[in-house]
Order: C-alpha cells, then sequence, then structure tokens
C-alpha cells in the first residue's frame, strides 16, 4: 500500500484547519495500491464528524464504487485498497456553506493546489474522474479534474505537475444514477448509466493491464444512457436499436485522406 503521498496529504488537511477526525478518515480512504486513483467528489459530507466506518457504511456513493471496482477488477480491488480522493480534499459543500466568500476561494485554492501535489507523490499509472464539471479556482483548467456522462469512457494521457505521465478516464459520480434518474420512470436509463459507470472502471482496468477497449460498445452504451435506443426506420416500421455506431457509419482512412487532400488545396 502506497504512503509516500500521505504526509501531503495531512499537511493539506492542517493548513485547512481540517480536524483531526477528517484528517484520519481522507487517510485511510486516500490509503492503496499507488497504480490507481478514483477522484471522487466529496465522498461523505459526514467526515469531520464521525469515525470512518460509519462513514463508509452510510455513504451509498462509496458502496456503489465499491461494487464496480470489484467488477473491473475481478474482485481484487475496492474501496479499502484503492486510492480515493476529492479534487479539494476537506473541502465539503458543508465547511464551505459557512465560509464568506474569499475565504472559499482562497480555501478551495489550497485544497486544489494540494490535490495535485498529492497526485505528482503518488505517479500513478491510471487516474479515473468520478467527479463533476465545475470551476476551479482562478479558472485553472475546469476540465482537468472534472468530466462528465459525456465524455464517459474515454481517455487521455495527462501530464502532472511533476512532468509524470499517465491515463485519465472519464467516468461521472455514481450518484447521478442513484440520486437523479428515477428507476420507475426511467428504468432503462437507469440501468443503462449505471452500466456505464461499470464500463468506465473496466475501461480504467484494462489500461492498467496494457489493453485499450476498442470499438463502438461504450460510445453506444454512454448514447443510449443518455438519450435511450436510436429509431431505425426499416420499410414501413421503425425498430430501437442499442448500436448508434458501427464501422460502416465511419468513413475509410482513403476517404479521410481525400478530403483532407482536398482541404489543403484549398
Amino acid at each position: 500500500m502506497a504512503t509516500i503521498h500521505l504526509q501531503e496529504l495531512d499537511r493539506v488537511g492542517l493548513e485547512l484547519g481540517a480536524s483531526p477526525l477528517a484528517r484520519e478518515n481522507a487517510a485511510i480512504l486516500a490509503t492503496g495500491y499507488d497504480d490507481v486513483v478514483v477522484v471522487l467528489l466529496e465522498p461523505r459530507d459526514k467526515a469531520e464528524r464521525v469515525q470512518y466506518d460509519l462513514m463508509k457504511a452510510s455513504s451509498k456513493a462509496l458502496e456503489l464504487v465499491d461494487e464496480t471496482l470489484a467488477l473491473a477488477f475481478a474482485g481484487q480491488r475496492g474501496v479499502d485498497n484503492t486510492i480515493i480522493i476529492d479534487r479539494r480534499p476537506f473541502r465539503s459543500a458543508e465547511i464551505q456553506d459557512h465560509e464568506d466568500e474569499g475565504t472559499r476561494k482562497r480555501n478551495n485554492q489550497k485544497a486544489y493546489q494540494g490535490f495535485e501535489a498529492v497526485l505528482a507523490k503518488l505517479r500513478p499509472k491510471v487516474i479515473v474522474l468520478c467527479q463533476c464539471e465545475g470551476t476551479v479556482p482562478r479558472r485553472q483548467l475546469s476540465d482537468r479534474w472534472s468530466s462528465s456522462v459525456s465524455k464517459a469512457g474515454d481517455h487521455d494521457i495527462v501530464q502532472l505537475s511533476n512532468g509524470h505521465e499517465c491515463f485519465c478516464v472519464y467516468s461521472f459520480h455514481p450518484m447521478h444514477f442513484h440520486r437523479y434518474i428515477d428507476g420507475k420512470e426511467e428504468p432503462l436509463k437507469r440501468v443503462l448509466s449505471e452500466y456505464l459507470f461499470d464500463a468506465t472502471l473496466v475501461a480504467a482496468a484494462n489500461l492498467l493491464a496494457g489493453h485499450e477497449l476498442s470499438g463502438f460498445g461504450i460510445s453506444n452504451l454512454r448514447d443510449c444512457a443518455r438519450n435511450g435506443p436510436v429509431a431505425i426506420i426499416s420499410g414501413p416500421n421503425a425498430i430501437l436499436s442499442y448500436r448508434w455506431m458501427t464501422e460502416q457509419d465511419c468513413c475509410s482512412e482513403e476517404v479521410w485522406a481525400f478530403f483532407e487532400d482536398v482541404s489543403a488545396l484549398r
């Protein structure tokens, strides 16, 4: 289990005036193998006042992440051995609600810088972003450490502040489908969104093993999770399909090269 980053995380907590219990809970969540880091928005807003076991047991978000990690890594990974950290540690909504605007901005900046310092210490191979989009202090790369359903399953290679490069897999916060999609009114969308969340962690596990998922599976799943199945006109009837895109919908490399040549001549 990696510990090289915990001193930096604790330093951030001390600088922000976090309680000993909050720092202890953050350290436990951030303890795990150093090859994968899950960036999760506010794993639990009660971290400042409850013990870790109670905090974990009462967090639906951590439960969902734990289940999906076990699925993606064939039972070898879970919350207890995976590094989980907020993009702005020790900055729950509850804490920010009690600060004036100037104090809030300054403390958010300190937390954000501390988060990047923790990543630099860790030098992970894969980072999974389960953090919704939002602005960060001083307009710093608002999309760098955030994601959304529209990007779920995609990945990039990112460079940390110390020059270390790693994969960054875009996911989304699991409470998106648990809290905001009504399972009774939109059961299909709820299930497909949950499958999409699972797929993002599966993609991360494959990248860690040196494999990259190919094909249109994730993109089709993402489109269906967002918009539902697509209607395909077939004669007088229409059928519903979960295949939004196939290889036949993409032009060949030869056609693409032709258009590039034509564009260059203009």
